[in-house]
């Protein structure tokens, strides 16, 4: 991988350069909070490049709410997303595996993926939700990104280029230099102080071994005893904020001329999620569909997939409507077992 060095005012005029010829989406501020915005040539607020994630989830781009499969569509365009968190990239793995591997692929998911170009950022303040280090990654990208960004101070970033898409992105630009051991070493030091910090953070939590732990844990009894639960309103925010939750339905519409197939995000917290025709459902209660969401994360995707679902980014803890810590349900789960 290689790794270059750009100043601030020459890496702000080549993206705006960029932007005039692809759509550029970035973290801008808003009320507090980061939100992707469109960049454009002529913008005045600046892109936030020294923070954490933003509120939504890089998903979002590549599997919308809702959205035609049947017939597949065809008029998807490139397009550049900046900002992208490690815990981001971490659920893109996920959604790379659900739908473009094995038997059932989502062509439009393909589609998209292959015309995105992903810009990763180092997380350099992380939220009090944050705890990516508990599930064993890391707040800046390790891979799965084409460029990722690193503000190693006001005056300049480091690139690393890791995708022939990346190298293409930078082109023949001569404002980028090989970066200095000096550099890369400020960098270095900049990762660790944020590592500790996360790691402080979350020192009275402890979900270690939480895939070996949680097998069998169906039961609803072991649920039924951590009291906070009871807070979900089943809103659904944690799981639609999530970057690694894929449950989807179909909708059939459409005319005698065309017939449409649709799909729109679901919720395991929703009472009627996997409701059958009889109305009789499979998780009747409040904590068997909690329980499922977390066994989801911790077990049933490692067994599938060999990956965990959970990144660590903190949005189910920091948008949950019953003020749920789920740092401090597994905790008090993975004692009771």
């Amino acid at each position: 991988m290689e790794t270059l060095y750009i100043a601030r005012n020459n890496w702000d005029s080549f993206i705006k350069g960029k932007a005039e010829n692809i759509a550029i989406f970035a973290p801008f501020e808003y009320e507090g909070g980061l939100f992707y915005s469109r960049v454009s040539p002529d913008i005045k607020k600046d892109i936030i490049y020294n923070r954490a994630r933003t509120v939504e989830p890089l998903k979002l781009f590549l599997a919308p709410f809702k959205e035609k499969v049947v017939p597949e569509l065809q008029d998807i365009p490139e397009f550049v997303i900046m900002g992208v968190s490690a815990c981001d990239i971490n659920g893109l793995k996920i959604l790379d595996s659900v739908f473009m591997e094995g038997d059932y692929k989502d062509p439009n998911y393909i589609t998209r993926r292959g015309k995105t170009t992903i810009i990763g950022f180092d997380c350099m303040s992380p939220y009090p939700s944050c705890f990516c280090e508990l599930v064993g990654t890391h707040p800046y990208p390790m891979d799965g990104f084409d460029l990722n960004i690193s503000q190693i101070d006001e005056d300049g970033f480091l690139v690393d280029i890791n995708s022939q898409k990346g190298r293409f992105f930078i082109g023949n630009d001569q404002k980028f230099f090989h970066a200095s051991k000096e550099q890369i070493s400020k960098r270095e030091q900049n990762r660790h102080n944020t590592t500790e910090k996360i790691k402080e953070q979350n020192r009275d939590f402890d979900i270690e071994h939480a895939t070996e732990k949680l097998k069998g844990a169906y039961h609803t009894e072991l649920w039924k005893h951590l009291k906070d639960i009871e807070n979900c309103v089943q809103c659904g925010s944690c799981t639609n904020n999530c970057p690694s939750c894929v449950c989807f339905l179909l909708e059939d519409t459409g005319t005698q001329e065309e017939i449409r197939k649709v799909k729109v995000w679901d919720s395991c917290l929703f009472p009627g999620y996997a409701r059958m025709a009889a109305g009789v459902s499979p998780r009747p209660t409040l904590y068997d569909r909690y329980a499922n969401r977390l066994l989801c994360k911790y077990w049933y995707l490692v067994e599938n997939y060999g990956k965990i679902g959970c990144t660590g980014c903190g949005r189910c803890i920091a948008g949950c409507a019953g003020k749920i810590d789920k740092r401090k349900v597994l905790t008090e789960a993975l004692r009771e077992r």
